[in-house]
């Protein structure tokens, strides 16, 4: 009689190369992420409206032309909203690239082993348990962004809140990925980025 596995146990096996759907989805969530996180860098950091209505009041004074602090940051806000665009169409991909995701790991089982298989080193669970928490925070990125977008605004506060705090996990997860990628290369799991790029 077939041993019918639990889905938690389920994962692709070591493997030489990876399919080029996978790589695809892969290098496409990092491209559509990186940029998101530049929009919020942008709009925390350079673009920030006090800031830029600063900038404005101080080139429009040596025109000889004055304007309150509410209009700067009106012009300011109008000015960043542009970029801020950018925002919102990579998050759309990011929506696409992560529900691809999904879909494939259902269909051809996870990279990794699950944290809960008893098979699984520590090491193995943690890698595992940091690709969870960032598929966790990437859906709700993607939820909460939407609900900002379509949802009714007696929830706007609270999902511009928890949208805001989401999108953070994404700055250790990139450091721990990295991390990782430098212990691989320099152990026994040579030319992981290159089967990455060329499969």
């Amino acid at each position: 009689m077939a041993h019918h596995r639990n889905p938690t146990e389920v994962y692709m096996q070591t493997q030489t190369t990876y399919p080029l759907f996978h790589r695809l989805i892969h290098w496409g969530l990092a491209l559509t992420m990186m940029v998101m996180l530049l929009t919020v860098l942008l709009r925390l950091g350079w673009m920030e409206k006090n800031h830029m209505a600063a900038i404005i009041h101080q080139g429009l004074a040596k025109l000889d032309v004055i304007i309150t602090d509410k209009q700067a940051v009106s012009i300011a806000k109008s000015i960043r909203g542009v970029m801020f665009q950018w925002h919102i169409y990579f998050g759309y991909a990011v929506g696409v690239f992560v529900f691809a995701r999904f879909v494939y790991m259902a269909k051809f089982g996870l990279h990794y082993p699950s944290p809960f298989s008893r098979q699984a080193t520590t090491k193995q669970k943690f890698q595992a348990w940091v690709y969870w928490v960032f598929y966790a925070g990437i859906a709700f990125s993607v939820i909460t962004g939407l609900l900002l977008k379509f949802g009714p605004e007696a929830i706007e506060e609270q999902a511009e809140t928890i949208h805001k705090l989401a999108l953070w996990y994404f700055i250790p997860f990139i450091s721990l990925h990295l991390a990782g990628i430098l212990v691989a290369e320099s152990g026994n799991d040579k030319g992981i980025v290159s089967k990455m790029i060329g499969g």
